[in-house]
């Protein structure tokens, strides 16, 4: 494993521990919270370690080769066609009443979830592809 990704994996997995401990302790603290401002706070708890996850995933594409670069590239475009593409097929579909309505939180917080699991399925099928060649 090259440094790039040794170091990716170093910035990612305590971030994502740290996602899911927020995310218990959030959840858990606003059932005894009042006031919009103190749960708007608690609430936000958890994006914090997302953003550093985010970061990770920036800086290991930025320091990749070329190649793992072109890859990363292809499955973010094909990822986010696929997870966009789904997420307006929905929205055409509720807006002709074929689909019960959700509630807005329930869709927003799929969002990102759906795009990077799209990535990470794209970059497997990209990655197996160019390897396959």
């Amino acid at each position: 494993m090259r440094a790039v990704h040794k170091r990716y994996l170093r910035e990612f997995f305590p971030a994502m521990f740290a996602y899911v401990i927020l995310l218990l302790v959030s959840v858990t603290w606003l059932k005894t919270l009042e006031g919009t401002w103190a749960r708007a706070l608690v609430t936000m708890l958890p994006v914090v370690p997302i953003a550093f996850v985010i970061r990770a995933m920036v800086r290991v594409i930025r320091d990749q080769d070329e190649f793992e670069r072109r890859i990363d590239l292809e499955a973010i475009a094909i990822g986010g066609g696929i997870g966009g593409f789904g997420f307006f097929t929905y929205g055409m579909l509720l807006n002709a009443k074929v689909l019960p309505p959700p509630s807005a939180e329930s869709v927003a917080i799929w969002v990102l979830p759906v795009l990077m699991g799209c990535f990470g399925v794209a970059k497997c099928a990209v990655r197996r592809h160019y390897h396959a060649q």
